[in-house]
């Protein structure tokens, strides 16, 4: 048996030999160069472009044959702006054994290294790799040529090291491709086509790998195409899959499977040319999403398409305004157009805020983006609207917004915005119409134009113990005195009215609360450019109601910025209190409080319908003239030091 084996052994070694030696004589007797002429005269039928061979060619014989061509370049279109389609240092052409025999070539696989690749459209939308059309009707010269056309076949590509630009002639727009590694292979035409690639495209690193249908389907035109890719994008997990079907200008991506990181999608995408410009129209669904996590994703697209937007400004440190400074991705018209739908099962706008069931209708023409609804679930309520951004002129994109917010909950807009509360009822509404322009939240926020409105319905609040590092429970302590002993607030309305103008609301007494035992109302102003606010604040205890006198506070003063304003009781306030307070207590008693000192809540009207410009409410008072001081009230009494006095020593507990 043993010697058996090494007969086999032997024979087949002797067997391997002669070949290589047969191979050996036939190609002696043939300038190696005679043996690339097939594949050049290939490539001149077949594309019309010249393959210019200018270094050495060297032919390695072993069992997988090799043959090694320097300074290779193929020819770009005519119209084309680079010098070359392709040029590379060296090509390695692994052809199979057999066919040397017979002096043809059939290459296994092809190996660019270190080439420069140069893709390049014109302004009419021709594209430099389309090479079928730089030879249409072109045949070979003589029989000869004939037969070289039919003597090379091509099985598998490689690329080292190589480089590769990408320039849209439409818009100028350049992308830039490092090649380390991309390996294309297939068994036969007939089979799928595996495909490795590690680089970067700009910047955005991509390292992945994609099942591909056979290239006989695709040199066919057998639809749909089967495609799948998978690897890291940018650090992050990405995979894709969809069917590919080409008919007449119409591209369709359809069973589409997109993820990258936390993102994914699902649905289908049309691509066609209209008017010399793509459209995207699509279908797309979504589980969940991340607004942190698609801005960095539009933000590497764009900065793998070669726009400005980069993807380290998207993950930038945050605002130090509440309205992001962050540059949207809107800036110019992007290179194409699209029509679509997007359903989001859950939304995050940020750790604190969860949109369900979101959808979004849209078009985007000309850099012009026409959201004509949106609609989702969010706080308790519902949500909609339409947004209206053109970003094609000059100057940041000017927006139209209008949002309506229905049955909103109160608890789960106070937990929203970091002040979670324990609250019964407060159904609210919210409307928004706006209009302004900028490059980003912060400027759209500091030249909005219209009006903010919120109304919030009867709730109960429940009393929690102070926190007097927490600014809204001192401003809340500052303007109801009951807060301390109450177990709950009975809420019977507030309203939150912003006239803007140039980004700054000019509050006067369009913000306003009332329970069971007291009247607020702010005026003011609310600047949203600096993000500033400086409001005081009147509370007005309803007739009738025991107070503890020492809790009053005449005039709030809530003043500073949005992220951190401050609570002051106001000086003048405090002292013409305490003024009243000693001469009520000259007088005999505090019974007169409730009508001199503390007006009454119906003195100056309802204060909600007073914020929301009701008709019927009570005229704001007229100002004192600029530079002299208001005339004190005839009820109050002179503000005698002994009064004063008796005062502070009955507020100290003297």
């Amino acid at each position: 048996m043993r010697r058996t084996a090494l007969i086999i052994l032997a024979v087949a070694g002797g067997l391997t030999a002669l070949l290589l030696i047969a191979v050996a004589i036939a190609v002696a007797t043939v300038d190696v160069r005679t043996l690339v002429a097939p594949v050049q005269a290939r490539v001149k039928a077949e594309t019309g472009r010249d393959l210019v061979i200018a270094g050495p060619i060297d032919l390695k014989l072993s069992l997988e044959p090799k043959l090694v061509v320097s300074d290779v370049t193929l020819a770009n279109a005519p119209w084309g702006a680079a010098p070359a389609l392709v040029h590379a240092k060296r090509v390695d052409v692994q052809v199979a054994l057999l066919p040397l025999l017979q002096k043809r070539f059939e290459l296994v696989e092809l190996t660019l290294v270190d080439p420069a690749i140069a893709l390049e459209t014109d302004a009419k939308g021709r594209s430099n790799w389309d090479l079928g059309s730089g030879a249409a009707g072109a045949v070979p010269a003589d029989a000869a040529a004939q037969a070289a056309a039919g003597a090379v076949l091509l099985g598998n590509l490689g690329i080292e090291h190589g480089t590769l630009t990408y320039r849209d002639g439409a818009t100028g727009r350049t992308t830039h491709v490092a090649i380390d590694r991309l390996l294309v292979r297939s068994r036969s035409a007939g089979a799928p086509v595996e495909a490795d690639f590690k680089g970067t495209i700009d910047d955005v690193a991509i390292a992945v790998t994609a099942n591909l249908g056979p290239l006989d389907a695709l040199r066919q035109r057998h639809w749909p195409y089967p495609v799948a890719v998978k690897g890291d994008v940018d650090g992050k997990p990405a995979s894709i899959s969809t069917k590919i079907a080409v008919r007449d200008d119409e591209t369709v991506l359809d069973a589409l499977e997109v993820a990258w990181g936390t993102l994914a999608v699902t649905g289908e995408l049309r691509v066609s040319v209209v008017d010399g410009r793509r459209k995207l129209v699509f279908a797309l669904a979504a589980p969940s999403w991340s607004l942190a996590d698609a801005a960095v994703a539009g933000a590497v697209a764009a900065a793998a398409r070669g726009a400005a937007v980069s993807r380290e400004a998207a993950k930038a440190t945050p605002s130090r305004f509440l309205f992001s400074e962050r540059t949207l991705p809107l800036a110019g018209a992007p290179p194409f157009d699209a029509e679509g739908t997007l359903a989001v099962a859950e939304l995050a706008v940020n750790a604190n805020n969860r949109l369900r069931a979101a959808k979004i209708a849209l078009t985007l023409s000309g850099g012009v983006l026409d959201v004509s609804s949106f609609s989702a679930a969010a706080y308790g309520g519902t949500l909609s609207g339409r947004l209206h951004v053109d970003a094609a002129r000059a100057g940041g994109a000017g927006y139209r917004l209008h949002a309506e917010g229905r049955d909103l909950d109160l608890g789960a807009l106070l937990a929203a915005i970091g002040e979670p509360r324990e609250v019964r009822g407060g159904k609210t509404a919210l409307v928004l119409d706006l209009a302004g322009r900028g490059d980003s939240l912060h400027q759209w926020a500091a030249s909005a134009t219209g009006q903010a409105l919120l109304n919030v319905g009867p709730a109960t609040l429940v009393n929690t113990r102070l926190d007097l590092n927490d600014v809204m429970d001192k401003l809340s302590s500052a303007v109801n005195p009951f807060r301390q002993h109450d177990p709950s607030t009975e809420l019977t309305c507030a309203v939150l009215r912003l006239p803007l103008v140039d980004g700054v609301a000019k509050v006067d007494r369009s913000i306003a609360m009332e329970t069971g035992k007291l009247g607020v109302s702010a005026s003011g102003t609310l600047d949203f450019r600096d993000e500033r606010l400086d409001l005081t604040l009147r509370p007005r205890i309803r007739e009738g109601i025991p107070i503890d006198i020492p809790q009053v506070a005449e005039l709030v003063h809530f003043s500073g910025p949005f992220t951190h304003p401050q609570v002051a009781i106001d000086a003048v306030g405090s002292m013409t209190t305490i003024a009243k307070i000693g001469a009520a207590i000259s007088t005999g008693g505090l019974s007169m409080i409730g009508t001199s000192l503390l007006a009454k809540v119906a003195d100056d009207g309802n204060p909600c319908a007073v914020a929301l410009g009701s008709r019927g409410a009570a005229k704001p008072a007229e100002p004192a003239t600029k530079g002299a001081p208001a005339q004190a009230s005839s009820s109050a009494a002179p503000a005698t030091a002994d009064p004063i006095g008796k005062a502070l020593g009955k507020l100290l507990g003297r």
